[in-house]
């Protein structure tokens, strides 16, 4: 089993198209839309996609964050789909925080 975690303050979070487009896959775009507080919720993809490279043990040399995709479960709780494969992520956001832990099981 490896873990990973990340934190991101919120306010450093760009919400250029250029940074976005690095960052969300296709599918979080279209949440993004939805979203009332769009730069919590890139923080919190940010900080899960980096928990889940750290985890990796390739940090930011490995796949780019846009070909990572989180999503909401069947029970509504975050996942990271990677792949076509889906791994288990925590994400919190508190005091202009944003911090995600990763699991991958092996």
């Amino acid at each position: 089993m490896k873990i990973g975690t990340d934190i991101v303050e919120i306010r450093r979070i760009s919400l250029s198209e250029s940074f976005l487009k690095g960052i969300l896959s296709p599918n979080e775009f279209l949440l993004l839309a939805r979203s009332v507080d769009k730069p919590s919720f890139v923080a919190g993809r940010f900080a899960a996609k980096e928990a889940f490279l750290k985890a990796m043990g390739t940090g930011l040399s490995g796949p780019r964050m846009n070909a990572l995709d989180v999503v909401y479960g069947e029970n509504g709780s975050p996942e990271l789909v990677y792949e076509g494969r889906r791994y288990a992520v925590s994400i919190a956001h508190d005091g202009g925080y944003a911090t995600a832990v990763a699991l991958i099981e092996e």
